[in-house]
């Protein structure tokens, strides 16, 4: 089935354990920070029932039931760009921000789906378990969050090594039930908002003593125990009108730490434990982050695109857009745009296809968009900055063009061509919630180490990525170059 927005809503009000600034939230959905967000993620389950978008965002399985496309295993190019086709449209209702809705982790579960098999191997019955579980979530259209890191407290030692044994989330003890766990994971994006919390390693994190904390599992949300811990919200509730933050006032994901206060996880939850290779492994021999990945790069282009539009639009505003310097500015942030619009294009027309059939997006363009986009983005930012100069840090409320300073606010703040103050404002408050609002630089933030480290990204890549052309090319090129040391040893020998 496909839920409605008020469906999603009515599930949240279900009892669990929200924390804020050290006071339990009862209830999320009318808590002033946590309303406007989720508000967008029911719009976004609403927006799958829409006849202008239903048919682009879900598709009619084998068993003639409904579901959200994002659920799909893509069987065929056509299904690869069907799902890319899909994934635009959900980032573009949210302009791009919005990295951790439903849809995200509903293509992380594809993900998880397509790889049973894998799962299998570390225990009869795993991969059934995996695949009830994505059955449960797919049949009931439910948003998950996910925690894949350990808190960053010495980081210096491994798991088992830090002073306190459960401040990573371990295994505490097996029962007849299932495990009995304790300690934190971070850093879980929308838990506030998520039905579903699914905790798996995200890379190489575990060491040879650490068997106790190598584990993948998922839980609801409510589930007793545990316990979500957000960050302080970065928008307030004087901070809600679409005028004024166009972009922070509905899309705050709030992140949050997981602490597990000795949580029962069933044994049909538990996918793998005490497993250091399937841990350290998971994300590499598995589908979950190129079929994630494939919507991450969907949505960072459609915020890109926003972003390139907006410094265009504040040039246009004060009429410097023929200046060369500013032309020059503006001509490279596109062509970064451009280059990543590329990258996708080869993500879904030059795609893997494994020994089932299955179609994945290239994972050189994937892998090399995830390592250039965050300095492309930024870069994107700071044009924004520097073609508002001043202007972005002196701009009036909605408020103003309406009090008895409206016709000073007009006339003052009014753009080239006959522009009225109040359009131009809105373009600079757009700006500023990109480039320079608290949740604009969360978002650049989240861009630079949303799949990782980028140390470890770039060093994985490093090893993998495919470059037969160019190392056929050095093999031919140092050939030579022995045979010119060959002929001239002869010919001096001679």
């Amino acid at each position: 089935m496909i839920r409605t927005g008020e469906q999603y809503m009515d599930a949240l009000r279900a009892p669990r354990e929200v924390y804020v600034g050290g006071e339990r939230i009862e209830d999320v959905t009318t808590y002033a920070p946590f309303r406007k967000p989720i508000e967008s993620y029911a719009r976004l389950y609403d927006r799958k029932h829409d006849p202008e978008h239903q048919d682009v965002l879900s598709y009619v399985a084998d068993d003639g039931e409904r579901y959200d496309i994002s659920f799909m295993v893509p069987k065929s190019k056509e299904d690869l760009k069907r799902k890319g086709r899909a994934f635009n449209n959900f980032s573009a209702a949210s302009y791009g921000c919005l990295g951790r809705g439903p849809e995200s982790m509903a293509a992380l579960v594809a993900g998880l789906s397509e790889s049973c098999d894998w799962f299998e191997q570390w225990g009869e019955g795993h991969g059934q378990k995996i695949t009830d579980f994505c059955n449960h979530v797919r049949d009931n259209d439910l948003f998950v969050t996910h925690a894949l890191g350990n808190p960053q407290s010495d980081r210096s030692k491994s798991s088992s090594e830090q002073d306190n044994p459960y401040l990573h989330l371990r295994m505490k003890e097996e029962t007849p039930e299932g495990l009995i766990i304790r300690g934190a994971k971070q850093l879980a994006t929308a838990a506030p908002f998520a039905d579903e919390v699914l905790v798996f390693p995200n890379g190489r994190q575990f060491g040879p003593s650490d068997e106790a904390y190598a584990m993948c599992f998922a839980i609801p949300a409510d589930t007793p125990g545990l316990k979500i811990l957000c960050r302080e919200p970065l928008i307030t509730d004087d901070q809600l009108n679409v005028y004024d933050h166009p972009l922070s006032s509905r899309y705050e994901e709030i992140d949050a730490l997981l602490v597990f206060d000795d949580v029962l996880v069933p044994w049909d939850r538990v996918f793998f434990h005490n497993n250091l290779f399937a841990a350290n492994n998971m994300r590499f021999m598995t589908a979950v982050a190129a079929f994630s990945g494939h919507l991450s790069i969907h949505r960072a282009i459609v915020r890109s695109g926003l972003a390139v539009a907006t410094a265009m639009a504040l040039t246009e505003s004060a009429g410097t857009n023929n200046f060369p310097n500013v032309g020059e500015i503006i001509g490279r942030i596109t062509a970064m745009h451009k280059a990543a619009e590329a990258l996708l294009f080869r993500c879904e027309e030059d795609p893997r296809v494994d020994e089932n059939g299955t179609y994945y997006p290239n994972s050189d363009a994937l892998t090399a968009h995830g390592l250039l986009f965050p300095d492309w983005y930024v870069a994107t930012l700071e044009a924004i900055k520097r073609t508002g100069a001043a202007g972005l840090m002196l701009t009036p409320m909605a408020a103003d063009f309406h009090g008895e300073a409206g016709d000073f606010a007009e006339t003052y703040f009014a753009g080239v061509n006959g522009m009225i103050g109040s359009d131009r404002v809105q373009i600079g408050k757009l700006a500023w919630d990109l480039a320079g609002s608290p949740i604009g630089q969360r978002l650049a933030h989240y861009e630079r180490f949303y799949i990782g480290e980028p140390m470890f990204v770039a060093n994985f890549y490093s090893k993998l990525a495919q470059l037969d052309e160019g190392k056929n090319l050095l093999a031919l090129v140092i050939a030579e170059g022995k045979e010119c040391m060959e002929t001239w040893t002869t010919s001096a020998g001679e």
